[in-house]
């Protein structure tokens, strides 16, 4: 993962995908609910700790959710699996948080919510278990919005309302705050396959018509090493070279052609 200009991150689709599939197979399914939610429907970390029950509508398929910059309540849709997986959670409890804090009953913790920074912190321990270190949590909502647009049959009003942003401009911008790196492999090897490929001449292009190698001026038949440029003046770049020594070759060497 690179942090590019202007905010732009690169980062690999499935470096992400493996947070997600890591979560699912090592960790509770607390945990992995708190991946997959802002993946799957971009909630915000605040809003996934003030997520309630009885704000979920499971035949319906949506659920309502405390929007944390504007403090009013909006609703979402939200896919089966996701829905089934909250309702595995919460099991037979039919009020409160989603998601509650797992501390010992000593400290009277086990009815109240997340807070902001334990949702952050769960989802940053498991990227960096994964491989992936320094990632933000955010970086799931931005992968929600990434994936939306590219579907052409998505529109980017629509996805300014699951967002909640004011202005479309805000949504345009969250589109592209994300920088897929097999994205731009793909497009890279598209315009090597196009006018700019290389052509037939050079492909079978003849060594003679090379420059030659330059040689070595201490044993004077090796040649250079090619990151003899790179080498400070102290070194010969001479890969026959030893310490203190200086192997003789039994002849002339001719460079083949």
């Amino acid at each position: 993962m690179h942090h590019g200009w202007k905010g732009k991150t690169v980062i690999k689709r499935g470096d992400i995908e493996r947070i997600h599939d890591y979560a699912r197979d090592k960790c509770s399914l607390r945990d992995f609910l708190l991946v997959r939610l802002p993946m799957k429907i971009g909630l915000r970390t605040g809003e996934i700790a003030t997520l309630c029950i009885e704000n979920i509508n499971f035949e319906t398929r949506s659920f309502m959710v405390l929007d944390s910059k504007k403090k009013t309540l909006f609703p979402l849709p939200l896919d089966v699996l996701t829905l089934q997986l909250i309702k595995d959670l919460i099991g037979f409890r039919t009020h409160g948080y989603v998601f509650r804090q797992s501390r010992s009953w000593k400290y009277c913790k086990g009815d109240k919510a997340l807070t902001d920074a334990s949702v952050w912190t769960v989802i940053h321990n498991i990227a960096k278990k994964v491989g992936i270190p320094n990632f933000n949590p955010r970086m799931l909502r931005h992968y929600f919005a990434a994936q939306w647009a590219r579907d052409q049959q998505k529109s980017v009003p629509g996805l300014q309302d699951i967002l909640r942003h004011e202005s479309l401009e805000s949504t345009q911008v969250y589109i592209g705050r994300l920088s897929f790196w097999e994205d731009t492999q793909k497009e890279y090897d598209s315009v090597r396959k196009g006018p700019f490929a290389e052509s037939q001449v050079e492909e079978t292009a003849t060594v003679q018509s090379r420059p030659r190698a330059k040689v070595c001026s201490e044993c004077g038949a090796a040649q250079v090493c090619k990151f003899s440029s790179q080498m400070p003046e102290c070194a010969t770049a001479c890969c026959h070279r030893v310490p203190n020594q200086m192997i003789r070759l039994p002849g002339p060497l001719r460079q083949r052609e």
